[in-house]
């Protein structure tokens, strides 16, 4: 459930644990404390009243973070892929293309075409990038941990950068992820494999973390360093 607590909008998460944890998530900032089942509504307001500062300035990083300008999917505008700086060249035709060329991605659509229409069509191209590594990948890292998932799906999501089902033993993968490195695409498919077996991100978490990944906190501090998107939804 969501409450206000002092201006703050908080997730509370109630689980079978014995401390409260606090966490601002990347990358809008979005507040969640999970509790022991138990504990009274009270103390976790206090709690987080306590730690209202430490929360504001987390949230203000996010905030601060450069952003991409909204896209129009014109000749000149940046685009990223697994890290890698690309330009658009904007190519009018008839046939719809999408080509990478050097640091050039060449979009032929038609003259009058719509900006939702070509971003509609850039992320078509940008979900195929990406699953075709998800496809490589994840089997890699289900034989490395002996974490399997039934199956995976993409999708554009604003605040996580890949979330699971465990039961249903689903994951997803944010859209986004295809223009950040390719490293950081690895410590994601670990992450939420991870959460297969591990609901929180207590010590069980972080010990199979360290264990298949010993380097995950530096690739989780790349991936919530690189650009974010202007997330203005079409």
């Amino acid at each position: 459930m969501n409450i206000d607590i002092s201006g703050i909008d908080v997730q509370i998460n109630k689980k079978n644990i014995k401390n409260m944890h606090l966490s601002v998530k990347p990358p809008l900032g979005k507040v969640v404390v999970s509790a022991p089942l138990l504990m009274s509504q009270k103390s976790i307001e206090n709690f987080v009243r306590i730690n209202s500062g430490w929360i504001k300035k987390q949230q203000e990083k996010f905030v601060n973070q450069p952003r991409m300008s909204a896209r129009l999917y014109v000749s000149g505008e940046t685009y990223y892929i697994w890290g890698k700086q690309y330009f658009l060249e904007f190519q009018p035709s008839t046939k719809r293309s999408f080509k990478i060329d050097g640091n050039k991605i060449i979009l032929s659509m038609k003259q009058n075409s719509t900006t939702e229409q070509r971003e509609r069509f850039v992320r078509e191209q940008f979900r195929e990038i990406l699953t075709e590594q998800l496809e490589r990948l994840i089997p890699k890292w289900e034989e490395t941990t002996g974490l399997y998932c039934d199956s995976f799906q993409t999708k554009y999501m604003l605040t996580r950068w890949g979330t699971c089902n465990s039961k249903a033993k689903r994951i997803w993968i944010n859209l986004q992820m295809v223009e950040k490195p390719l490293e950081c695409l690895e410590y994601v498919i670990l992450h939420e494999l991870t959460h297969l077996k591990v609901s929180n991100h207590g010590k069980d978490f972080i010990a199979n973390m360290d264990k298949y990944m010993p380097d995950w906190k530096d690739k989780k501090n790349l991936l919530n360093a690189q650009i974010l998107d202007s997330y203005e939804r079409k």
